[in-house]
């Protein structure tokens, strides 16, 4: 009797959890299926085109290559889709709009795939309804200063790199002022010579880590514009070209435990 009842107790507790999404079968239909309209424009991976299947027998999209979820909810929470385009064919503009049935992403990561940016009303601020996404990497792609405008919706960012794409000069990064919970920004390997901060940041205010190795800086310029990071503690400038003067910082207002690294 002691028994049956525990078996009982046992089947209804499994019921509760599969119908209270406790316990994952494999990956929801509708991110597999956002995930198979992926795999036209990211078409360069043999991974993807022949483990990214529409074939009952590998219907778990969980166990994809490049694809992580949740090992309870069965939810996409990692797409790691670096290098999976051809290098050599054009560059193109993508449908940001495609990332959004993953509403519990976390990290996406689009390095190295000749995107030049995003076609008309599907940029990337369509990825600010992904209110999990923390981790976005955008690296040795064609963006350039433009980004900036269509990132300010994605407040859920801790962890931004934009390294080696195409921006130039002067940076105005007003756009990103509703990151509040932005703790790195990387943007190596461009042509940027200093940013144009807006005196009062009402929300980004939380940068710790601040990358810029490998360009061509305006030193003055540049930590005159940064005072207003004043939780800044890390700030790289390994193999830059450094021009302009180490003067009249004394109003640098950062963290006591700011370092910067020149290399």
């Amino acid at each position: 009797m002691c028994g049956s009842k525990r078996v009982w107790v046992s089947e209804l507790i499994f019921i509760l959890l599969v119908v209270k999404g406790w316990w994952s079968e494999g990956c929801l239909e509708q991110e597999r299926y956002a995930l198979l309209q992926l795999r036209h424009f990211f078409n360069d991976d043999q991974c993807l085109q022949n483990c990214w299947v529409d074939d009952e027998n590998y219907s778990d999209c969980c166990q994809w290559e490049r694809v992580e979820c949740n090992d309870t909810t069965g939810r996409v929470i990692k797409l790691d889709l670096r290098d999976t385009r051809n290098w050599e064919s054009a560059e193109w503009y993508m449908n940001a709009s495609l990332f959004t049935p993953f509403q519990q992403l976390e990290s996406l990561y689009l390095i190295g795939n000749n995107i030049a940016g995003c076609v008309e009303n599907e940029g990337l601020d369509t990825l600010s309804r992904l209110n999990n996404l923390k981790f976005l990497y955008l690296d040795y792609n064609h963006f350039n200063n433009s980004i900036f405008s269509s990132l300010g919706g994605l407040s859920s960012l801790r962890n931004l790199s934009l390294i080696g794409n195409r921006l130039i000069g002067s940076i105005d990064i007003k756009g990103l002022d509703s990151l509040g919970n932005l703790e790195e920004l990387d943007m190596s390997d461009n042509a940027i010579n200093n940013l144009v901060i807006p005196k009062e940041l009402h929300n980004f205010t939380n940068l710790e880590e601040l990358i810029l190795d490998d360009s061509d800086l305006h030193i003055s310029q540049l930590l005159q514009s940064i005072a207003s990071f004043t939780s800044l503690k890390y700030l790289s400038m390994g193999f830059c070209t450094l021009t302009g003067a180490l003067h009249g910082q004394g109003k640098l207002r950062v963290s006591e435990a700011f370092m910067i690294l020149i290399r």
